[in-house]
């Protein structure tokens, strides 16, 4: 039992917010706005687009049956490529203009497809041109149809392959790539209960929505019922919703199913190419890997309407140098507690037998996927990789020589790299994860120290990183992934190593920000816990120095954010660094500045470096919280490595976007991560929230801190995890999520009843606040909810499911109490009532160490009784 526990947060309030169906008064974007001025020409102008694809279309069909391509495409089923309003247009309308959206781009870019020969599309032009009907005035949001096809590549092909298209993909080249499908189909909102139990209420509501409409006659007629509904007419309505749904999923699976034939027949009989793996069924599309031929590839791009990505397999290989230590044989390794938790490592196979592994293996259960490998040994040449990895979740930073040591876990061996360290290109990463988690059912810790080589792409999440997001949010685990790898040189013209950087005259750290340094697939995956590298020790000589000094960003080490700007790496963990010369540009590795490692081969440990090092070592401290913890969730777990980490002193008091892109939290501690001090205090607590909903805390301040007088620094830290079922044809992590939560602290002096009423009362417009001027009286977080906000100006912490935010207060400005709230929010989901499960801890910390303040904490927060409410507006 730790000497200064982590606290129970007890819940002090469930509120749910009833919103009564008044609207958010929009600006009209000044291009709406002249559409809506010049309707006949803005009419005009949307035919003319839609008649220009339909005539394009058909001119390519013909030009295919001139080239003697088999006959592949219906007439009726055109690629459309349209521009709209992004601030005030709901997507999900185009239906009614005939148009299914395949995927959301960027800046108010759409991927769609028509079905109907713009019939649809037309009578609602009509209609905005002669005014009439109740949707007279959408079309003015339909900015532009894009005429040609040139944007088939430009947003669909990686940029790989868009670099090569057409003219660099021969005909007849042979070429494996991942392909992804929409089947969208919408489902209808799972119906709300009227809200008005009295006359007064109903008055209230239709006063405040006519005065807001008063100049707007035609909005200015409130439809809301008197009556509130009872159960048995509510139920009546959920009854008859549940039955629309059925039917449409099961006309999704149709879809999918009928998608998922047209493909076969296209690639593997069409044009003689073969898949390569199943169908991943991701929700709103489904995605798999292929092999054919580049005029398969250009032909499927140019004329099949619902593919919205096509990228080369994702290429993985993994390298590291290694330098050889020698043996002392006085050492004992003791196996793990019998309750001990179980990791699964994704890697190359580990030696099993190896001193300082096997009282961990559980080598009964290993096994290998790599084909034409009958082996689940490290087979990696230079000391291996699988087993470098075990060993540092058993040791973290501390790989023994010599004495007694017990290990805090198990290990279970997935292979997969095969003896090159190659991930075959026969196994489909999505497929396989699944695979995996199939095989290891019953396991909730998976570290894999293996990503792609290059860049993940920014509009959508890729099918491997969404599939963790989904497996993770369905099973329950926790997946830690290494940020990925700059190597010391490529020598390619698009994947820059360092020396290509310094050649170009990017220093260190600089060239970190570029581009081509962005977290490699499926890094960016927003439920994994993505771990980066930092320096471990620095070195200069005459000729040669490190690049970075202890505590600073490796040389290697990809960087964030992730994808729409969510704070990605998570962590850090020392993870080693190169030396380079003083007066040139060559990069060599030296064990003085990497980190020590278990290896296969020869000698029992030596040096390494890699994030792929460095992720365990953060499985390390999951391995230790699951032990003490044992009944806990895997939310639980990867909240107090969070909460646990802490930027390096270097940048701790002045952190910046760049900061967080390459430190993500900083630093996790296994110290922190189990337990506090006497001047240390954690709370934290697990829930579930369902959009519309917001559970609510709040923490006393014991008059010896916030009395007049003192002036302590008092560090508080927040850090709130959750998962949601993801999507892949949209974007932004508003629309990846089912559903998604923020949290949300009182002001300095707000009493907890002002608080809850103000949060459940604003819970329905969240981005409201983001618009707003900021309160003096509001806690100066370093993220934030705005970007206007936070002393960190361009993020939000929202934008991540996995959201910490910190601040150092004077302790006289803390009030008696500090509350906060985990608010639940629309997702995707049309099914509202589906809650969310989340942990959420909380830290206070006085940095000096003037006083003592854990059990001073701790006396003041009582249990009290709970509450319950409904706040209708």
């Amino acid at each position: 039992m730790p000497d200064f526990p982590h606290l129970n947060l007890k819940r002090k309030l469930r509120g749910a917010y009833h919103f009564t169906g008044i609207p958010i008064e929009k600006k009209i974007d000044p291009i709406t706005l002249g559409h809506l001025g010049n309707r006949q020409t803005h009419g005009d102008q949307l035919n003319l687009g839609a008649a220009s694809i339909s005539s394009e279309y058909a001119a390519f069909l013909e030009e295919r049956k001139q080239n003697g391509l088999p006959d592949a495409f219906s007439e009726e089923i055109l690629p459309v490529f349209l521009k709209v309003d992004p601030r005030d247009f709901d997507i999900e309308a185009l239906k009614g203009f005939g148009i299914e959206i395949v995927s959301e781009e960027e800046n108010g870019f759409i991927i769609g497809a028509n079905a109907d020969k713009f019939s649809s599309l037309a009578k609602k032009i009509q209609d905005f041109i002669d005014k009439k009907g109740r949707s007279k005035d959408q079309a003015a949001k339909l900015w532009e149809i894009i005429q040609g096809s040139q944007w088939r590549a430009d947003y669909i092909l990686s940029e790989e392959l868009r670099e090569r298209y057409p003219a660099g993909i021969a005909d007849n080249e042979m070429l494996v790539v991942d392909i992804s499908i929409a089947c969208y189909v919408k489902m209808p909102e799972r119906p709300q209960r009227i809200l008005f139990e009295s006359e007064e209420d109903y008055e209230a509501a239709k006063s405040k929505y006519e005065e807001r409409n008063k100049d707007n006659p035609q909005q200015a007629v409130y439809r809301n019922r008197k009556v509130a509904d009872t159960d048995e007419q509510y139920q009546r309505k959920l009854d008859r919703w549940q039955g629309n749904i059925d039917i449409l999923e099961e006309q999704r699976d149709e879809i999918a199913s009928a998608r998922q034939a047209y493909v076969t027949d296209f690639i593997v009989n069409k044009h003689k190419g073969e898949l390569l793996s199943s169908f991943i069924d991701m929700e709103d599309s489904f995605g798999f890997r292929a092999k054919l031929s580049g005029e398969a590839l250009k032909d499927f791009l140019r004329g099949y309407a619902y593919v919205f990505e096509i990228a080369e397999s994702d290429q993985i290989f993994v390298n590291e140098q290694i330098e050889e230590l020698p043996e002392d044989q006085d050492i004992e390794i003791l196996p793990p507690a019998e309750n001990a938790p179980t990791f699964c490592v994704i890697d190359s196979g580990i030696r099993e037998e190896h001193i300082l592994l096997a009282p961990a293996m559980l080598s009964q259960y290993s096994k290998n996927y790599v084909p034409n490998e009958d082996t689940t040994a490290d087979e990696v040449s230079d000391g291996g990789h699988g087993t470098k990895v075990a060993g540092a979740i058993l040791y973290g930073n501390d790989v023994p020589e010599q004495g007694t040591h017990q290990l805090p876990c198990f290990i279970v061996n997935a292979r997969v790299l095969d003896s090159g360290c190659c991930l075959p290109e026969s196994l489909y990463p999505p497929e396989l994860m699944e695979t995996i988690l199939d095989d290891f059912d019953g396991i909730r810790f998976f570290n894999m120290s293996i990503a792609s080589t290059v860049p993940h792409r920014l509009i959508h999440m890729s099918t491997w990183a969404a599939k963790l997001d989904s497996l993770i949010h369905q099973r329950k685990v926790l997946f830690i992934l290494a940020a990925g790898n700059l190597r010391s040189a490529s020598y390619h013209a698009t994947k820059l190593g360092i020396r290509e950087h310094l050649e170009a005259g990017r220093n260190y750290p600089q060239y970190l920000l570029q581009p081509s340094a962005r977290l490699a697939n499926p890094a960016q995956s927003m439920l994994g816990l993505t771990v980066g590298s930092v320096c471990a020790a620095d070195f200069e000589d005459q000729d040669r120095r490190s690049f970075g000094q202890k505590g600073y960003i490796s040389s290697f080490s990809r960087c964030g954010p992730g994808l729409w700007q969510a704070i990605k790496p998570d962590v850090v963990e020392y993870g080693g660094d190169f030396l380079r010369e003083v007066n040139g540009i060559n990069i060599t590795p030296h064990n003085d500045v990497a980190i020590k490692v278990v290896k296969s081969g020869g000698s029992r440990t030596g040096f390494s470096v890699g994030t792929s090092f460095a992720a365990p070592k953060v499985a390390h401290i999951v391995a230790h919280l699951a032990q003490e913890f044992p009944t806990e969730s895997t939310l639980f777990y990867k909240a107090l490595v969070i909460q646990s980490a802490r930027l390096p002193e270097h940048v701790f008091y002045q952190p910046n976007v760049n900061v967080l892109r390459a430190f993500g939290y900083g630093i996790p501690d296994l110290n922190r991560a189990l337990n506090n001090n006497p001047y240390r205090i954690t709370f934290i607590a697990e829930g579930k929230v369902a959009a519309h909903q917001a559970n609510l805390y709040s923490v006393k301040i014991p008059p010896e801190l916030s009395r007049a007088g003192t002036n302590y620094d008092i560090l508080l830290e927040v850090t709130l995890t959750y998962t949601a079922e993801p999507r892949r044809t949209r974007r932004k992590l508003k629309s990846y999520f089912s559903s998604w939560l923020s949290w949300e602290s009182s002001k300095l002096g707000e009493n907890f009843d002002v608080f809850s009423n103000r949060v459940l009362k604003d819970m329905e417009e969240p981005e409201a606040e983001e618009n707003q001027e900021e309160d003096v009286n509001n806690i100066k977080w370093i993220i934030s909810t705005s970007p206007n906000y936070g002393q960190v100006k361009q993020y939000k912490r929202q934008d991540s499911p996995t959201q910490k935010d910190w601040s150092v207060i004077k302790s006289n400005m803390l009030g008696e109490e500090i509350s906060f709230a985990v608010v639940g929010h629309k997702g995707w989901d049309k099914d509202t009532s589906t809650e969310l499960p989340f942990a959420l801890s909380i830290s206070f910390e006085i940095l000096a160490k003037e006083t003592e303040i854990y059990n001073l904490i701790e006396i003041a927060n009582q249990v009290e009784v709970e509450e319950a409410v409904a706040v209708r507006f």
